[in-house]
Order: structure tokens, then C-alpha cells, then sequence
């Protein structure tokens, strides 16, 4: 981290346990300023290099005591934690008293406030003694993570479509203007000991539409239209690609005279059927009894028969065919759409953009 003070770059940093601050100076140290350190100061400390923080935003676990263990569900262990900034300057919290957790804070204060942290902040204030509050924004979120429990260097973009699930994007010149509906991430969230993530493994994930869709759109495009349009391009993703994939198979088969030209012609017209394909898509998203996501699919199915019903749509129970129909309405209909059912539409997206984060994760 670099600091303009008085004129100069502050990058020198070391701890005074005397007055229990971190001292951030010039190389010569005629310039110098603190930061106040408010939690317990452990005697053992963290190896500095084999952590790694990163800064996130979330606008619904954002409070206090929403700290929580980073389990990697692929390792099955436990690679850090995630908690508030303002967890760093307050002792009011469960975690306040416990030895490894104040090692991660120690920790954190070290990295935030070193040199190889990317960070240029002008210090317009003269005083002495500061916060990280005054450096930082104080709504941000901290994940730290142990490069030796990750065995391999952390790829955080890997992680986006898990951590979105929580709430979690990555802090960066993109505003966080999007908020869940109806508290659904502090109902289930709040107040467990623990959140898991995975790597997103699906190839549509490696696509720049799909890294834009984390680092950008998502964050600063809380409109339900243009929310529902963004995440339904991964659907029309996944459509072309098993198109493409089908369409291959079927000119093979062709080619070779395994089929007859009228099997050939209706093998054609079948795999252009996009609500059949749509249900091919999405018949993986399988999530585990008692998750998250599980109870966002049945919210998902739920909300959608509910949705429609109110416009006469065949009820059905396949996920594929309710979001082709939720689709075809926002497409085709949506100036029918009334006010009074705009709450239960963004549930509906909601629950939906959780499915696309999943299927990020888990590939079809």
C-alpha cells in the first residue's frame, strides 16, 4: 500500500506494541503516521507470504459477526475466513477472544497496510493516529486465504459464481448497486460458523461475457429485465454450444450413411427444439438436500407456477420448461405484467441467477 502524506509515499510499515499501533512512514521515517490496532495482539504470528487477502462487497452479510470459515468443498477443508472491515476495528463479536482469529486480523492489518498491497490512498486529513476505516472503505469485506491449506495459487476469479451465491463480488471500479430481495441471504447465512466454495468448472464460465457477468454486471445492474436478460445469456450459451455438439454428431452420422435422409432431416428439426434443449441444460442442476441451493430450486419451481398461473400457462414441473415459459412472458408479454407481481418476479430471477452460479459450478 502506498500513502501520500504531507507530500510524500508512505510505505514503510512496522508495529509498535507499546502504544499498539501500526507506524507507517517514508524509507528515512520523517514522515510518519499510525494506525490504531484495536484487537488482541497474539505472540505467534502468521507466516506473511503464505496468506493471501482479498477485498470483497457484500450488501446483505455486511454486519459484525458475519464471519465465517471458508470451506473448499473440493479439498474438504477449511482455506480461511470472511469477514467484515469492520470486524478489524471492534472487539464486539464472537471471534473477539479467540487466539487464531486474532492472528488473522493481525495478519490482515499487515497485508493491508504493506507495500505489496495494490492500494494508492492520499491522505488528505493531518492527525496522527488513524483507522482503517479512513483508509478504507468501511463496508468492504475481507477474505483471507492460506496459500498452504489451497495447495496451489488462489485464482479468486474461479471462485466468483460460489462466492456470488453468498452475496460475495469482488471489490473493484465497478459499484455493488444490487442487493438480494427479501433478505434471503441473512435468513439462511446468518449466524452459521461456515460457507463453502468451489471452483467453477464449467467451460461457458471461461468465456469474457461470463467473467464480465461477475465482475461488472452483476454488481451494478439491478434492473430484474436486464438482470433475467444478462443471466439467460448463459442459458443461450449452453443452447449453442449443445447445438453445435448434436448438429456435429448428426452430419457424422450423415456423412457416413448410418441415417436416411428423412432421419436425417427430423434428427435436424428435434435438436433445434429449444425448449427441449433448454431442459437438457439444466437437467444437472441436482443440489444436495439442506443446501442453499436446493432451497432456492424448490423457490425457483415454486415462485415460477405461481408466476404463471396468473396467465393461464399449462402448469409444469420440469425447470426448463417453467423458465422457457417465465422467458417467453418477459419476452413476449411483459407489458401485461402488473406492478403487484414485480416483487415475486425478482424472487423468481433471483432464485434463478443462484441456478446459473450452480450450474457454473457444477458442469453439465
Amino acid at each position: 500500500m502506498s500513502i501520500f502524506y504531507n507530500g510524500k509515499i508512505l510505505d514503510q510499515l512496522s508495529f509498535d506494541s507499546d502504544t499498539s499501533t501500526f507506524i507507517i512512514g517514508s524509507e528515512e521515517m520523517s514522515d510518519s503516521f499510525s494506525v490504531e490496532y484495536i484487537p488482541n495482539k497474539e505472540e505467534k504470528e502468521f507466516a506473511f507470504n503464505q496468506y493471501e487477502v482479498i477485498i470483497l462487497e457484500n450488501k446483505s452479510l455486511d454486519a459484525e459477526n458475519d464471519i465465517f470459515l471458508v470451506n473448499e468443498i473440493d479439498l474438504n477443508k477449511g482455506i480461511g475466513w470472511i469477514f467484515p472491515l469492520s470486524t478489524l476495528e471492534s472487539n464486539d463479536n464472537d471471534y473477539a477472544e479467540k487466539d487464531f482469529f486474532n492472528q488473522f486480523r493481525y495478519l490482515t492489518h499487515q497485508k493491508l497496510l504493506s507495500s505489496s498491497f495494490f492500494l494508492k490512498k492520499e491522505i488528505i486529513e493531518k492527525k496522527q493516529r488513524f483507522l482503517l476505516s479512513d483508509l478504507f472503505e468501511d463496508d468492504l469485506i475481507i477474505l483471507v486465504v492460506s496459500l498452504e491449506a489451497l495447495e496451489s495459487p488462489l485464482d479468486i476469479c474461479s471462485y466468483l459464481p460460489s462466492l456470488a451465491n453468498k452475496g460475495y463480488f469482488l471489490k473493484n471500479e465497478h459499484d455493488l448497486k444490487y442487493k438480494c430481495p427479501s433478505d434471503i441471504l441473512v435468513n439462511w447465512y446468518r449466524g452459521k460458523k461456515k460457507i463453502n466454495i468451489q471452483k467453477a468448472t464449467n467451460l461457458v464460465y471461461q468465456t469474457d461475457y461470463s467473467k464480465k457477468l461477475y465482475t461488472n454486471y452483476l454488481k451494478s445492474l439491478d434492473h430484474h429485465l436486464i438482470r433475467f436478460h444478462l443471466i439467460y445469456q448463459i442459458i443461450e450459451n449452453h443452447l449453442t454450444d449443445l447445438f453445435n455438439s448434436e448438429f456435429d454428431k448428426i452430419l457424422d452420422n450423415y456423412s457416413n450413411d448410418l441415417v436416411t435422409k428423412n432421419n436425417f432431416i427430423e434428427s435436424i428439426n428435434k435438436v433445434r427444439n429449444e425448449r427441449e434443449n433448454i431442459r437438457k441444460v439444466l437437467k444437472e442442476i441436482k443440489p444436495n438436500d439442506g443446501t442453499f441451493e436446493k432451497s432456492m430450486l424448490i423457490g425457483l419451481k415454486r415462485d415460477c407456477r405461481e408466476f404463471l398461473d396468473q396467465y393461464g400457462v399449462e402448469e409444469k414441473t420440469d425447470l426448463g420448461d417453467l423458465l422457457y415459459d417465465i422467458r417467453n412472458i418477459l419476452v413476449h408479454n411483459y407489458r401485461e405484467v402488473k406492478d403487484r407481481e414485480l416483487i415475486l418476479l425478482n424472487d423468481i430471477i433471483f432464485e434463478f441467477e443462484i441456478m446459473i452460479n450452480y450450474l457454473m459450478i457444477k458442469n453439465p
